[in-house]
């Protein structure tokens, strides 16, 4: 385990921007979450789609190919934006990338999907009611909100801070210390380290919040772990982790 001191979100994500920068799966919830939150993005017929929290453009990039519309992505680090603004240099998707802080955006038009992967964990609960707000009136009726987290029992549960994935929660109780910052690592399969954060919420924090947000429907919600099919991928990498809650989907229609 590294000593990291409570770090601002901005800072971590400035200072790390080219490590996060891929053209190809790399860290662990590349394999775990990601490829969960496109399927659950269906066919997107070129629907529009609201990016938040997009860091470097990796899934902004993927869900172009995959057929998306107009496309916006914002996020807090201007590194990562300016990284992938510069890939949409080259790749000319049709990509427009913004830094800004997403508790404070106000979009200027609305769109047919939201996607938020691994966002909220850099929120407190009271930001994330802002966002959520802030995306029910971003969709157009019948958008959906697909969004991904760390598993709220993951902090609890993994209490080795080894690869390739911790949240450091020691002494940490999970009713009692709601908003709390958790540092953590998750690795790249080349063996490099990348600095996360959680800040941790119940699974009540998420649903009360959807509904104070507007949400009326009960979201679609997925768990998600390491499959045996990863494991026979890369046995090394993956099998630590084998059948533990790493990360949850939530899609949600307005």
């Amino acid at each position: 385990m590294r000593s990291y001191l409570k770090l601002d979100t901005k800072q971590v994500y400035n200072d790390n921007a080219n490590k996060w920068l891929r053209l190809a799966p790399s860290s662990l919830s590349d394999f775990t979450a990601r490829p969960l939150v496109f399927e659950a993005c269906g066919d997107l017929n070129a629907r529009s789609v609201l990016d938040i929290g997009c860091g470097e453009g990796y899934c902004a990039r993927e869900l172009k190919r995959q057929g998306a519309g107009d496309y916006l992505g914002v996020d807090l680090s201007l590194q990562m934006i300016e990284a992938a603004q510069m890939q949409e240099a080259k790749d000319q998707y049709g990509i427009e990338y913004r830094a800004c802080n997403v508790v404070e955006f106000t979009p200027d038009r609305q769109f047919d999907l939201c996607i938020a992967v691994f966002l909220f964990n850099y929120l407190r609960v009271e930001e994330m009611q802002r966002v959520f707000s802030m995306v029910h009136k971003a969709l157009q009726p019948q958008g959906q909100f697909i969004f991904s987290v760390p598993h709220p029992f993951f902090p609890f549960i993994r209490t080795k801070q080894t690869a390739p994935f911790y949240f450091a929660s020691t002494g940490k109780n999970y009713f009692a210390d709601v908003n709390q910052q958790f540092e953590g690592e998750i690795w790249k399969r080349d063996g490099e380290p990348l600095h996360v954060q959680c800040v941790h919420k119940t699974f009540s924090n998420y649903f009360d919040a959807l509904h104070q947000a507007g949400f009326c429907v009960m979201p679609e919600v997925k768990e998600l772990t390491v499959t045996p099919e990863l494991v026979a991928i890369d046995k090394e990498f993956f099998s630590p982790l084998l059948n533990e809650p790493l990360h949850v989907l939530f899609k949600v229609t307005k």
